[in-house]
């Protein structure tokens, strides 16, 4: 009987044996048939490098966007509101809130393949979690951009879905700019064409009369409105519309990416020939000048005329530094991408080497702090640890650094006399004018030299006369 159980037993585990054999097979087919798919990976981890120089850069604070960062137990604060804003969303669309929920579960189910392919790393959930998860978050970004659209709108007869004056995101100073800098980062993207079909399926359903003037907008204009304060750049909404109505991308952060480049033409040339050779203040005494361009629509529109180096403003935010560094990110782990914002930090790492030099730039509009930020050592490290493989500035640095050393330019020596004239002016104000009474010492001085030397004058002459 002993003999029986045993021989049973060993039968059972040789066949559960062969049977997690199978299995075990099936999974790596599995694994081996979704790697054979073409897939563009365009949602990344950050590079270890760069995510130790700075950790909080490139983690979100409050909120998870996509499966990267979903069982976060830190994020969870703001579930609740995610499901309020799914709601919220729903009710835009009147009476077929249930209908436009089916709709977009089932587009997003067919598009869920697709989705999972955007991502370099593997993703474990299956597929109906994930899902839910780009639903969910899909939805929390849709109405969060809504919101914040019509939370500006102060014209009474501009119709808005509901009052938001509530709202404990909209309406805290400190949750949007928190929120830029969640959405913006490299790890935190659900796929575009995720918010897109979702946007397209809510607006299908939306009544007539429902101003949320989302109706007339796309995703990417409502996106760059969202992070317009955080971008650093001096636009009219207006603008921002103009030149986002067009704009689509791989997700969010590849549509900022797209906007700052704007209708930029650079053409790339080796870092080695590139970079400024001296800062913005040893310029500025052999000559060179720099100017604010305010009508210039791209932040990377940098042009050198005339001995005038002409740059668009920046203005640093709370949230310019993490969009930039998760820009630069995108950058060095996107196969094929431009190294353009890259190329930014590192122009302005070497023109701004000092306080002095960022008193320059501020005092003729081009840097705007806004954070009281050491801005050399904000560019500085910003350039830490990034491979820069095509320098975009190139052409600029050759120019302004030729113009630097000519003696042929009349207005570099013009520049310069009057640079020179303001530096012995400050001298003078300095060391033998601290005051104002040594200034009127000085011209009493001066007055009763003058008035000695026409009384030695007259005196002479009526002498001889």
């Amino acid at each position: 009987m002993w003999y029986d159980m045993g021989a049973n037993e060993e039968r059972n585990y040789i066949e559960e044996d062969a049977k997690r054999h199978d299995e075990w097979i099936v999974c790596v087919k599995n694994r081996l048939s979704e790697l054979e798919k073409p897939s563009v990976f365009s949602i990344h981890k950050v590079p270890s490098k760069l995510r130790k120089l700075k950790e909080a850069a490139y983690s979100p604070i409050i909120v998870s966007i996509g499966p990267f960062h979903h069982r976060n137990e830190e994020l969870l604060g703001i579930e609740e509101h995610k499901w309020r804003y799914m709601l919220h969303l729903l009710h835009r669309t009147s009476q077929a809130g249930i209908t436009t929920l089916h709709e977009c579960a089932s587009a997003v189910l067919g598009l869920e393949q697709k989705a999972r392919g955007c991502y370099s790393e593997y993703i474990s959930y299956d597929k109906h979690k994930l899902v839910e998860i780009l639903l969910f978050d899909g939805f929390f970004i849709l109405e969060l951009f809504m919101r914040y659209s019509e939370s500006d709108k102060s014209d009474d007869h501009v119709e808005v879905f509901e009052d938001i004056s509530y709202d404990p995101i909209i309406n805290n100073v400190w949750t949007v700019p928190t929120l830029q800098h969640d959405l913006a980062l490299l790890e935190n993207q659900i796929p575009f064409f995720v918010l897109e079909t979702l946007f397209d399926i809510i607006k299908k359903y939306a009544p007539k009369p429902l101003t949320c003037s989302f109706t007339k907008k796309n995703v990417a204009t409502l996106a760059t409105l969202f992070f317009k304060s955080a971008l650093g750049l001096t636009l009219s909404d207006q603008l921002v519309e103009s030149k986002s109505s067009n704009l689509t991308g791989d997700h969010l952060l590849d549509i900022l990416h797209k906007f700052y480049l704007g209708t930029s033409q650079c053409s790339p040339i080796n870092l080695r020939q590139g970079e400024f050779k001296v800062c913005a203040t040893e310029f500025l005494k052999v000559g060179i000048q720099f100017q604010s361009e305010t009508t210039k629509e791209n932040l990377l529109d940098i042009n050198f005329t005339g001995g005038v180096v002409k740059m668009p403003p920046l203005c640093i935010q709370e949230a310019t530094e993490s969009i930039f560094r998760n820009l630069i990110a995108f950058e060095q782990r996107s196969f094929g991408s431009s190294d353009h914002i890259a190329s930014y930090a590192f122009l302005m790492r070497s023109l701004l080497r000092s306080s002095q030099d960022v008193e320059l730039l501020q005092k003729n509009g081009i840097i705007r702090n806004d954070l009281s930020e050491d801005v050399p050592n904000f560019f500085k490290c910003m350039c830490d640890g990034v491979v820069l493989n095509d320098f975009y500035f190139s052409r600029l640095c050759e120019e302004v650094n030729d113009y630097s050393r000519s003696w042929l330019h009349w207005r570099r020596l013009k520049a310069i006399v009057n640079v020179k004239c303001h530096e012995y002016m400050l001298i003078l104000r300095r060391d033998f004018f601290p005051n104002p009474w040594s200034i009127i010492s000085f011209i009493a001085a001066v007055v009763l030299l003058i008035f000695t030397a026409m009384q030695t004058y007259y005196a002479a002459r009526s002498y001889y006369h």
